[in-house]
């Protein structure tokens, strides 16, 4: 075998070789915190051919825990995390915490 064809194998394998596989849904991934819209969640990982080769990230998360901090333990404790309120979204129950723009959004809405 020459040396050109030899090197262009070669290319072509670490092109291919540093490759992400499709993302795999992780629906049971639990939150980490329950309460405020502070935590997180994984929703979606993959994996990489080559470990450490391969730009971007391996997980995709979504924020979570939209029910209101209770106050208690005698210490303030916010009832949402930064940039969420309280407030009702249509087909809600209750109480949650939402994002700002939502709110927003939903105040500004003419119908």
């Amino acid at each position: 075998m020459n040396s050109s064809l030899l090197l262009v194998l070669l290319i072509a394998t670490v092109a291919t070789a540093q490759t992400w596989s499709a993302w795999t849904a992780t629906p049971n991934s639990p939150c980490s915190a329950t309460c405020g819209m502070c935590g997180v969640r994984v929703i979606a990982t993959r994996t990489c051919s080559v470990l450490g080769k391969c730009s971007g990230a391996a997980q995709q998360y979504e924020e979570c825990g939209s029910k209101l901090c209770p106050f208690g333990g005698g210490k303030p404790v916010k009832t949402c995390c930064p940039g969420y309120v309280k407030g009702l979204l249509p087909a809600q129950r209750g109480l949650e915490c939402v994002a700002r723009v939502a709110v927003m959004v939903a105040k500004t809405k003419l119908t």
